[in-house]
């Protein structure tokens, strides 16, 4: 029989995975070229949760380059200045852009150059014969570039975007975007669009040391945190049916929750939380039903198994393969609509309430039980501002 553990313990189980799910975040890092007055800082603060280019902030490493980080955040940006520079500046700008990529790459991989944001204003209508030979500098250093069309208003397709396109440069995408909206007059404002674009595409271009630091700290496509959560919860489900391949006698059931808490600590790192002691406690007493239990391993699998339809044979039973997978599953997909739901919340400026937020945990996860269901939901927009959810 497995050894049970206490609620207090579990939650020091519950850190511990955290502890280590970040530890194994790994780190991006992103060169942003354009000139001043292109948006890059605005950019920048759109795509990621902490505010990386506040004013002042940079640490200038070399001349025209300046590097955006913060402790404990696994994101590094090299800001470089565009070509509003004279001839012998752009040069020397050039060279150590160039450098810099070079010594990055004698590094390990964590520390190269992972991506670059070629920025140019979409109101210019143009690009200097000077950038286009800029960006074929670029690719000869094998850095994945995406030429970003900044303060795009429109999201229909633009002369100066088709003509771009026509000139096959050697970047892997062009994307328009409006990092910002902006207020056009008292009555009307154009939204903030294509972030979400820009973030799918730079993922696919980024090398694996840097997917997750990436899609943790983005928070232009909830979406993609979502994804890349489920493809950790298929992982942790394939674990559970292997522990339940021979049936797990119900004493054996902490084993299963062990695994659980471990999913639910790196699905809380994926989407760039921190581990908050209250929240994780309030999803779990929704389950216990008191956070006093002693034998919570066994009070979870409990009350997982009763929620499952016709499940009455199940509770106090042996666990099998079957079961465990499903129970992991649901609990999986839950946790992750969860917190898909309180991060768009917060991003809209609202509130979840711990109550709120377990309830609907709970609601979740018996309809997955219930509908089968073995995917995410579709996304659905951002809650307006006028709806209640405290």
């Amino acid at each position: 029989m497995s050894e049970d553990f206490s609620f207090d313990e579990l939650l020091n189980k519950s850190f511990a995975a955290f502890t280590e799910a970040e530890n194994q975040v790994g780190q991006c890092n992103v060169l942003v070229i354009g000139k001043t007055g292109v948006g890059k800082s605005t950019l920048i603060n759109a795509v990621f949760r902490d505010r990386l280019a506040e004013t002042g902030v940079g640490r200038p490493i070399t001349q025209g380059i300046r590097q955006y980080t913060k402790p404990n955040c696994p994101i590094t940006v090299y800001d470089t200045p565009g070509l509003e520079l004279n001839a012998e500046q752009i040069k020397i700008v050039q060279l150590n852009v160039a450098k810099l990529i070079d010594e990055q790459r004698l590094l390990h991989p964590i520390e190269h150059i992972h991506v670059v944001w070629y920025c140019i204003n979409q109101g210019t209508n143009r690009i200097e014969p000077v950038e286009e030979n800029w960006l074929k500098d670029i690719e000869i250093k094998d850095v994945p570039t995406i030429l970003v069309l900044t303060q795009t208003t429109s999201k229909k397709p633009s002369e100066f975007f088709k003509e771009l396109e026509h000139m096959n440069l050697p970047v892997s995408q062009i994307i328009p975007v409006l990092a910002e909206p902006e207020e056009i007059d008292d009555d009307y404002t154009i939204k903030a669009h294509s972030l979400d674009r820009l973030v799918h595409y730079t993922f696919q271009l980024l090398p694996e040391v840097a997917k997750k630091a990436f899609v943790k700290e983005q928070i232009a496509s909830i979406a993609l945190k979502g994804e890349m959560a489920f493809k950790y919860v298929t992982g942790y489900v394939a674990g559970s049916a292997i522990i339940g391949a021979t049936p797990i006698p119900f004493a054996d059931a902490p084993i299963l929750v062990t695994v659980q808490t471990a999913m639910i600590a790196n699905i809380t790192a994926i989407f760039g939380l921190p581990f908050d002691k209250g929240f994780i406690s309030a999803m779990f007493s929704t389950i216990t039903g008191a956070s006093g239990v002693t034998a919570v391993g066994r009070n979870i699998v409990t009350n997982l198994l009763k929620m499952i339809p016709g499940a009455g044979t199940l509770v106090g039973g042996a666990i099998s393969g079957a079961t465990a997978a499903t129970l992991t599953l649901a609990l999986g997909l839950a946790y992750i609509e969860v917190l898909k739901a309180y991060i768009k919340a917060q991003i809209n400026g609202e509130n979840i309430s711990l109550s709120d937020l377990s309830k609907m945990f709970v609601e979740l996860y018996k309809d997955y039980l219930e509908s089968g269901r073995k995917t995410l939901k579709e996304d659905q927009p951002i809650p307006p501002k006028n709806i209640n959810i405290e």
